[in-house]
């Protein structure tokens, strides 16, 4: 792109930015642009056509051509504006940004058009799921047909067309020959092209998928056409792919995972992600896409010990969703499924260095790679710079290795600068584009005096609110972004004054005091589905929680410690573009997309137990701003750096730079161990290794690795060495020095030895048979058993000895106590097993958490925290292993276990205290309340449905019909989804 024509986009786009942000400023280098809208399109539309008949083109000079042609059109009326749109979308296409030249062609009025080809070229880009245009209708039915030879006929016509047209007149050349470069494009990326042999019929159930999504899915982007291109289809081998944020990775693995088990149909394939939401969000897409293809999908997303419904039928599946824990205590229930795994995806692949979730992603990748046959893995990440490291390490080759750096939306970063003091306190928008070819560009008087003066009501004077503090600039900055889209505003904690909840009460306090800013409940467009929420929450957390006030005013609170029910129930309302602004932790970019014009970072450093702040790695922001500009809700993203000191953290990933190495955490707690060793002059023991909560994630991931490979024919010495072998195999190996091997070889050992100890004494087939962790069968043994006397007698899971005894022997595990020691802090509560035991009874009995925060004696988000962290973690981690180990040893003693106690695991897991209710958690049911009042209705217990083929399922379904009864029981919301739960249950 020329270079004067890029400060001219520049420019406008300025001038555009500030008529977006409602800003008075004017900026008098900017008078050149006035009335110069039509010199600027013609200009844009020339560069078009050049571009055109160059041919190629750099992706982001496309870019740049489709985002000034869009912003010109709004000046435009009629007839002109449907054209520039048209144009803007041809742009972003040919560029390689379909979605973006969606969203532009929708915006378009086609009933301005009197050429065909305008209109064929609209239903092609709108993506119409029933094209009246003939040639639309010609090709979207020649890709369902795998026909590519029509396809080619459809390209020949357009371009003969083009040719005849300009004997026409110049409007009909235009649209026929920009309709030619379209076709001309789709017939390099329509799926058929992409995919290898994409014509024969084994691709069908994929296309058929794919084309009648309610967003339709007709080609590909250029970065699976990347992976496609390298052989990600083709080749047996161990690939991994770096692809930012929103670059069709989920499309991608769904592409992967068909041709795979479509070409071997006695196996089956592994998705494994991170965490249980980004599951839970899967199980409903992927794992329902797949299931209508053929390809029965299980999502396993519990705890280590699988439950009745995720070992269900296991044959018949083929496809499952995991998280690492959950695969690894599934293969330890059912051990011959790693003979039939033979794809790995591993998404979120970075998780290798999390210091909860690395050491066992790290060692069941370890332990599948070293299986022969060892299955082919897929390592994907959008932030991994040594991904070739680990490619290697998984057995991929120099060319397995596929980096692609395209976006869908092109983002760009922007930081505040604060100038002056008091009254004449000013801030300017820096915008940086680094990410284009267009040039930075600044509005020096984006937020002042004017946005914080306000009417007192009582004196009727003009009063100034304090402006000083970064939280403030934040959320007036997402209050003034609001005019763009959705916003959302990131903060690095949850509770206390620099938290979520901080901004969302600085938000409360702004609008209180009536500042002259745009409101988020202005900008809501279902005000009854806000409603509906709102008392949802009033409900659960009380109407005076953050939460729901923050709701009430057109904002949503979203961190980890909300439960996932309501977490889904919000995000549905920004992904549905009904509430436009979040109040957030990292936990956005847990796999949640959502369609974020606008991110606000008001803090990119943390702090812990009041220790000095440390920047967030640049991997994991870069991770965070990717949810920023979404394919298919904006062609472009904005990230705000409310702090200029945090510049310095940020600009490097608003570059492009790489940010650090995944190390993995397995080294990393190998040299932390080392080093405490080394400090305290003690000898590694495996008394130590047990003693230490911080090394249990590495004790329990090797145990879990090793228990699989021992065999009562192999000595003591054969085992060692199988665990040195399997050692070797890890990336922690890969990666140290000799001292660090020989101390990661020392651990393996020591474990290894540890196993043979309790093969000797009887006590390691528990572990065997149960998924539990090896270094909890002799607490429970010989710290829980002995607690009762009669464990076949205990008649409910409410018995409220059965819960305290539960809640003191877990207080006693090494590990358990300091962490709900840190979730209680800053309390007034001194007895914790006596809080933490009202509370699981107030969370059995299936209560609302207000009632739940007043048992335990602590506020609502105290209540919240305690919640995730110890009792949904922590406790029903320890539980549902204490349990297994219980039955599996009180069979063997011929003692059958109260079912009370059997199923207590999951009645602790989902809230609940009947079968029933149960059954409909663990099966689909997404709202708690909603399980517990239905399992208790007297249907379920009735005779006559327990003794028919009713289950709680369609007995629930059936109550449900009576709209009377049930609809004011539940309230508007969790009825309308509960309803939708239960009638569209599939196999997934």
């Amino acid at each position: 792109m020329r270079e004067s024509l890029g400060r001219w986009i520049a420019d406008a786009e300025t001038q555009q930015t500030i008529v977006d942000f409602r800003l008075s400023t004017h900026l008098g280098q900017l008078d050149y642009l006035d009335n110069r809208t039509t010199d600027l399109y013609y200009s844009l539309v020339g560069e078009l056509f050049d571009m055109v008949r160059a041919g190629g083109g750099e992706p982001l000079d496309w870019a740049s051509l489709g985002r000034a042609l869009e912003t010109v059109s709004r000046d435009l009326r009629d007839g002109a504006r449907a054209d520039g749109l048209f144009f803007a979308a041809v742009a972003f296409y040919q560029g390689g940004y379909p979605a973006s030249a969606v969203m532009t062609m929708r915006l378009a009025d086609p009933q301005f058009w009197e050429v065909d080809a305008q209109r064929a070229a609209y239903e092609l880009l709108t993506r119409s799921a029933n094209p009246v245009s003939f040639s639309t209708q010609v090709l979207v039915d020649a890709v369902r047909a795998g026909n590519t030879s029509i396809v080619n006929e459809v390209v020949v016509a357009a371009q003969e067309e083009a040719g005849r047209a300009l004997d026409v007149g110049p409007d009909e050349w235009v649209a026929h020959r920009l309709y030619a470069v379209l076709v001309e494009r789709f017939q390099r990326t329509n799926l058929r092209a992409v995919l290898p042999d994409g014509a024969t019929r084994r691709w069908d159930p994929l296309v058929e998928s794919f084309l009648d999504r309610t967003q339709p899915v007709w080609d590909f982007f250029p970065s699976q056409m990347e992976a496609i291109d390298a052989g990600l289809l083709t080749s047996s081998e161990s690939y991994s792919l770096q692809m930012p944020t929103g670059a069709g990775k989920t499309a991608l693995t769904e592409t992967l995972i068909f041709d795979h088990l479509s070409r071997f149909p006695e196996s089956k394939a592994v998705l494994l992600v991170p965490y249980r939401a980004l599951a839970r969000e899967l199980r409903g897409s992927v794992g329902r896409h797949l299931t209508a293809m053929g390809l029965r999908s299980r999502t396993v997303y519990g705890g280590t010990v699988p439950g009745i419904e995720e070992s269900d039928d296991l044959e018949e599946v083929r496809v499952i969703i995991a998280t690492p824990e959950a695969l690894t205590g599934l293969v330890g229930a059912h051990p011959e499924l790693l003979s039939e795994i033979s794809l790995v995806v591993c998404d979120e692949g970075h998780l290798l260095d999390s210091e909860s979730r690395g050491v066992g992603l790290e060692l069941l990748l370890a332990r599948l790679k070293a299986r022969t046959p060892a299955p082919r893995i897929v390592f994907v990440s959008a932030i991994v710079p040594n991904v070739e490291e680990i490619n290697t390490w998984l057995g991929g080759s120099d060319g397995t290795v596929v980096r692609s750096e395209y976006r869908p939306a092109v983002a760009e970063f922007a930081v505040l600068r604060p100038s002056g003091s008091g009254r004449q306190r000013k801030v300017g928008l820096e915008l940086h584009e680094p990410s284009t070819s267009l040039p930075s560009h600044t509005l020096p008087e984006f937020l002042g005096l004017e946005d914080f003066q306000f009417t007192n009501p009582s004196t009727g004077r003009l009063n100034t609110y304090d402006y000083g503090s970064t939280k403030t600039l934040a959320v007036a900055t997402a209050r003034k972004a609001l005019t763009l889209g959705p916003v959302a505003v990131f903060a690095t904690e949850k509770g206390g004054n620099r938290g979520v909840l901080g901004l969302a009460n600085e938000l409360l306090k702004q609008i209180a005091a009536g500042l002259d800013l745009p409101k988020p409940m202005a900008y809501v467009t279902d005000d009854a589905a806000v409603e509906s929420a709102v008392a949802y929450l009033t409900g659960e957390f009380g109407d005076d929680w953050v939460g729901t006030r923050a709701l009430r005013e057109g904002a949503i609170v979203h961190h980890g410690d909300v439960p996932q029910e309501t977490r889904e129930v919000l995000e549905e309302l920004v992904s549905d573009r009904r509430i436009p602004m979040v109040l957030c932790t990292s936990t956005l970019a847990e796999g949640v997309n959502l369609p974020l014009r606008t991110m606000v970072l008001y803090s990119v450093k943390r702090s812990s137990d009041g220790s000095a702040p440390e920047a967030m790695l640049a991997r994991d922001i870069k991770n965070l701003v990717g949810r920023a500009g979404r394919a298919g809700s904006s062609t472009r993203g904005l990230v705000v750096c409310a702090n200029p000191d945090d510049w310095t953290v940020v600009s490097p990933v608003a570059e492009g730079q790489p940010g650090e190495p995944v190390a993995g955490a397995l080294i990393t707690l190998v040299q932390r161990l080392e080093g405490a060793l080394a400090r305290q002059q003690l000898q590694l023991t495996n008394r130590v290794l047990e003693a230490s909560p911080v090394l249990f994630s590495l004790v329990d991931g090797i145990d879990a690795a090793l228990i699989e490979l021992i065999r009562d024919e192999l000595g003591a010495e054969q085992f060692v060495s199988i665990a040195e072998t399997l050692a070797a195999e890890t990336f922690a190996a890969a990666r140290a020095t000799e001292q660090e091997r020989q101390m990661l070889f020392s651990v393996f050992e020591l474990r290894a030895q540890r196993l043979v100890e309790m093969r000797a004494s009887g006590r390691l087939s528990l572990a065997q048979e149960t998924s539990a962790r090896p270094r909890l069968v002799d607490a429970v043994l010989d710290g829980l058993l002995p607690r009762y006397a009669d464990w076949e007698s205990i008649e409910s899971p409410l018995d409220p000895n059965l819960v305290r005894l539960v809640v003191d022997w877990a207080l006693e595990q090494p590990g358990f106590t300091r962490e709900a020691e840190t979730v209680y802090r800053r309390t007034d509560v001194t007895d914790l097993a006596a809080s933490l035991s009202e509370l699981l009874l107030a969370w059995l009995e299936g209560l609302p958490f207000t009632a739940l925060a007043a048992r335990a004696g602590v506020s609502i988000d105290v209540l919240l925290r305690i919640h995730a962290k110890l009792v949904l973690f922590d406790l029903v981690t320890l539980v549902e292993q204490a349990v297994a180990i219980l039955q599996q040893h009180l069979t063997s003693e011929g003692v059958t276990l109260a079912p009370a106690v059997t199923s207590f695991p999951d009645f602790l897991r989902f809230g609940v205290s009947t079968a029933a209710a149960r059954e409909l958690m663990a099966k689909g049911v997404r709202h708690r309340a909603a399980a517990v009042k239905l399992g208790a209705h007297s249907a379920m217990s009735s005779p006559g449905n327990l003794f028919s083929l009713s289950t709680p399922w369609t007995i629930a379904r059936d109550l449900l019909a009576d709209t009377d009864t049930w609809l004011p029981r539940l309230g508007d919301l969790v009825y309308q989804r509960t309803v939708a739960d239960v009638a569209i249950r599939g196999l997934i």
